[in-house]
């Protein structure tokens, strides 16, 4: 997708450049699944102190549900992947399902996530009004997410296991879709005909891209010579085609002195009486 200013961001991620829409695809036509977590063990010291012993619980249950499931789980293989005693561990969580909170709330769900992908989603017009770009905002879920593919693959397990009822993350993985979408369209989005007046057609699109970037992670876990970045931006050309999304793309797509107010052109105008 030929946004202006992006290459500007393979640059700054160090990312190379390969143009994704001119070939097959970046997968490999014999895949071997990507290696999430290394083989180092945790540095394994007696005395911690709390906020750091709990960060390093919540790391190492990250790693095992990744591996294992929440169900393959048990508290003795956290014990033992950080040398301590799982009588130990209760000094720190009530039970296995404390545990599943802290590794949702703590790592996944984390301030840092949304600072980065809201953050530089985020544009302001010459009057100061604040808007969000949505193609920016998915690009933005992809650069973090390459960061941090055990996460991604600990997110998608617990996701399928969940849909289980008995599941202790069902409920969260049941109402997270509609709390996202809350979030989603309370902000201001500067958004192109006819998502702008149409929230239905914007609740699709946001659909839609969520469920592709869902579809495509799983297919880079699985395959190690994936180029995430670049199979996005080949979903991008198909998702925000460039006569419809040219200047809704990005935020420094809006850098003109000359540059009209956007408050027409955002979401939230569409429910202004």
């Amino acid at each position: 997708m030929a946004v202006r200013g992006w290459s500007r961001f393979r640059e700054q991620q160090h990312l190379e450049h390969i143009d994704a829409a001119s070939v097959d695809s970046t997968f490999s036509s014999n895949p071997q699944a990507r290696e999430v977590f290394g083989t180092s063990s945790f540095t394994r010291r007696k005395r911690m102190s709390p906020a750091d012993r709990r960060r390093q619980i919540t790391v190492a249950a990250a790693k095992i549900i990744a591996a294992k499931g929440f169900w393959g789980m048990s508290l003795q293989d956290i014990a033992d992947e950080i040398g301590i005693t799982e009588s130990a561990l209760y000094h720190y969580i009530s039970t296995k399902n404390d545990l599943l909170g802290m590794v949702i709330e703590e790592l996944y769900d984390s301030s840092a996530a949304d600072e980065y992908i809201y953050g530089n989603a985020r544009g302001e017009d010459r009057d100061g009004h604040e808007f969000f770009y949505f193609p920016r905002f998915c690009l933005d879920n992809v650069l973090f997410n390459i960061k941090r593919p055990e996460m991604v693959k600990l997110f998608s397990i617990l996701n399928a296991e969940a849909l289980n009822p008995e599941h202790p993350a069902h409920l969260y993985f049941i109402n997270r879709q509609q709390k996202f979408w809350r979030q989603i369209s309370a902000m201001n989005w500067v958004l192109p005909e006819p998502y702008r007046t149409d929230i239905n057609r914007f609740r699709h699109l946001w659909s839609l891209s969520m469920s592709a970037m869902d579809g495509l992670q799983l297919r880079w876990l699985a395959d190690s010579s994936a180029n995430l970045v670049e199979e996005w931006f080949a979903y991008s050309e198909e998702l925000f085609p460039e006569n419809v999304w040219e200047g809704f793309s990005d935020p420094s797509e809006y850098g003109s002195k000359d540059a009209a107010c956007l408050l027409p052109k955002g979401l939230q105008s569409s429910k202004r009486p």
